[in-house]
């Protein structure tokens, strides 16, 4: 069964790495365990989605003022096709309703149109392509960058 939390730099280290490891393996570049541990501290949350008491996805969100920015999401290779992506997505969406967020907004790969449908269903829309931001195995990629308002949800 499927569970969701909040979660902080107090959750158990060996649970944080768990989640690190995830995005290890989905990014090009990524953080160092230090930096993933520092954004699970406020103005900053986590959410981890665990199936059998076992991290399988995460989700890391930034929130100033109004705003949020979904600063990473990701689900474990094993575990994807399943919804996951969607119930975190959600999730930190009802979140920020809750927590008086006007709107999210987020970047995401040109090239990852599972999770730009995602998004669009959801109700992000396309703002503006920032050229060439992130990286690839073979040199740079553009991202979209993509905005939620709660006022339209």
């Amino acid at each position: 069964m499927l569970k969701l939390r909040i979660v902080n730099s107090n959750t158990p280290l060996d649970t944080l790495s768990e989640a690190h490891r995830i995005h290890e393996s989905v990014q090009v570049e990524p953080w160092s365990f230090a930096t993933f541990e520092d954004c699970l501290t406020a103005p900053y949350y986590g959410v981890f989605a665990y199936l059998n008491e076992e991290v399988v996805g995460f989700a890391i969100v930034l929130e100033v003022l109004s705003e949020a920015t979904l600063m990473d999401i990701a689900v474990d290779k094993k575990a994807r096709g399943k919804g996951l992506g969607k119930a975190l997505l959600n999730f930190v969406l009802e979140q920020s309703k809750r927590r008086s967020m006007d709107e999210m907004w987020l970047d995401v790969r040109e090239s990852n149109e599972v999770a730009i449908s995602l998004y669009k269903r959801l109700g992000f829309s396309y703002i503006d392509t920032r050229k060439n931001y992130y990286p690839t195995e073979i040199g740079r990629e553009n991202a979209l960058v993509m905005k939620w308002c709660s006022a339209k949800q």
